[in-house]
């Protein structure tokens, strides 16, 4: 099921900040800041205005290499599945290759030598929403997806960048969490002014 997502602007900040979405991974040592990716950004969304996204119930997987600058084609990401890249005639390439360690993660191997690794991502509609930027030859980048998305607020921020980036300028590292288990639409707002702070909230779901 599709959880239709929408945000509305309440509060006072005339700076128009730009509101971020990320997911964790699941695993006991995700760390937000060093680990995060802007799944989604939100700009521009002036006082009472409304943004609207989609949220999907499945994900789909890719690999990158050359320092990103190439990436394999996604596919379906199913949880207990083991994927791997690999290099056969025709090129890299990325495979299902059997189950995961458990049934409960999604795995994908590197089994290409280049340099610098690959990287790992796990997209939503279409767009990296959990990934390690860094995985050795014959390592694996472990993802255990939630229906957990946390909201924050950053002056400088794009999408599919991590929330460590040097371009990224965070305002706050606390962050909003938006639990979407069961619920087919949400209205997430943004409060506050400069003075007392800002902080967001769910207005209505159902």
């Amino acid at each position: 099921m599709n959880t239709q997502i929408k945000f509305i602007n309440q509060s006072m900040n005339k700076s128009l900040p730009h509101v971020f979405i990320f997911a964790e991974s699941g695993m006991h040592d995700f760390n937000p800041i060093t680990d995060g990716i802007a799944w989604r950004v939100l700009k521009n969304v002036g006082q009472g205005s409304i943004a609207s996204l989609i949220y999907e119930p499945d994900f789909t997987i890719r690999a990158g290499w050359n320092n990103g600058a190439d990436t394999t084609r996604m596919l379906l990401a199913e949880v207990g599945k083991q994927y791997q890249i690999i290099e056969d005639n025709t090129g890299v390439i990325l495979e299902k290759s059997g189950n995961a360690a458990t049934k409960d993660i999604i795995e994908l191997v590197n089994n290409i030598q280049v340099d610098s690794g690959v990287s790992a991502q796990l997209c939503n509609g279409g767009k990296a929403i959990i990934g390690k930027k860094i995985v050795g030859y014959q390592q694996s980048a472990i993802f255990k997806p939630s229906n957990k998305l946390y909201w924050g607020l950053a002056s400088e921020i794009s999408e599919g960048k991590g929330l460590a980036s040097k371009s990224v300028v965070l305002n706050s590292n606390r962050f909003f969490e938006l639990d979407l288990s069961g619920v087919a639409e949400v209205l997430v707002s943004l409060n506050g002014n400069a003075k007392d702070g800002y902080h967001f909230q769910v207005e209505q779901y159902s």
